[in-house]
């Protein structure tokens, strides 16, 4: 991005805010340039926040944001910078910010704490938030946020992801949009709403799932079944005749063999029809970071 685009995109970003928008914007300074600061009066010594330090917590008490103005600028600026007929990827989950020790604050609830050491308790107090990002062409560690919402302690992830990504729909207009998500958001509901809005869909599928293939009548007396055979990815006796195979070699010799099954529904969702593609990569170590076995569904 250069300069002047950066410029006006800072300008842009200015005309969302509302209510005190020198002091917001002064404060997003302050948050990006401050890494170290633990206090709000920190935030203010940084030298891009010009304003006197009680202008932080005004605001933050009395300060207004233009949500869908913001949210529709975050994709715009995305979007430009893709060819107009490329697919859009986007990726759906939720992170987690501990507050253990603030009592005051409204609404915390039990929040799981990732990558600590095994003698301690994974387990917190805190906030969670919903992030939506849409993936960028080449492997990098920055993915550019869309929309950010937090999930209050009545709620579930998957619930407010379904609303944002509802929210988002027009923004993408005719693009073809891909959701990428986690296994935590493959239960039905999740799945049947990202078909009701036209996306396309690939996520990860827990390994213990059940599916069921298109029930095969085998008596001839009695109702119709409602289930076919059973498609679990902990039971290798039930990973049999899929509807397609692909393997191949690289050049260090690693063996990759991809497998589909079309057609297999959900027991609590027989109406939608799903296909599961199972990944194995034989070189892979079978740890948690590094699995041999990957699976995915996709909302047929």
């Amino acid at each position: 991005m250069n300069l002047n685009t950066w410029k006006e995109f800072r300008q842009q970003i200015y005309d969302c805010m509302e209510r005190r928008a020198d002091a917001l914007f002064g404060l997003c300074d302050g948050l990006l340039s401050e890494p170290q600061a633990r206090t709000l009066p920190e935030l203010s010594h940084s030298p891009f926040f010009d304003h006197h330090w009680p202008s932080v917590y005004a605001a933050l008490a009395d300060g207004k944001i233009k949500r869908e103005a913001l949210r529709a600028l975050c994709v715009r600026s995305v979007l430009d910078e893709l060819p107009a007929d490329a697919p859009v990827w986007i990726a759906v989950d939720a992170t987690s910010v501990a507050r253990p020790e603030a009592h005051t604050s409204e609404d915390r609830g039990a929040i799981h704490l990732s990558n600590l050491p095994l003698c301690d308790k994974p387990i917190s107090l805190g906030w969670s938030f919903s992030v939506v990002g849409i993936l960028p062409d080449k492997p990098s560690s920055w993915t550019p946020p869309v929309d950010i919402q937090r999930i209050r302690t009545d709620q579930t992830a998957i619930q407010v992801a379904i609303e944002q990504l509802r929210q988002l729909k027009p923004l993408f207009g005719t693009r073809q949009v891909i959701v990428l998500a986690d296994r935590w958001y493959g239960p039905p509901e999740m799945l049947r709403a990202c078909r009701e809005l036209g996306y396309s869909v690939l996520i990860r599928l827990k390994k213990n799932r059940k599916l069921y293939r298109q029930p095969i009548r085998l008596h001839p007396r009695g109702p119709f079944p409602k289930d076919g055979a059973l498609l679990q990815g902990t039971r290798t006796e039930t990973q049999s005749e899929p509807q397609a195979q692909w393997e191949a070699t690289d050049a260090a010799g690693r063996l990759t063999r991809i497998s589909r099954w079309d057609s297999v529904h959900f027991q609590q969702d027989r109406d939608l029809l799903l296909s599961v593609i199972r990944v194995e990569r034989t070189s892979a170590r079978d740890t948690k970071r590094d699995p041999r076995v990957r699976r995915v569904c996709d909302p047929g």
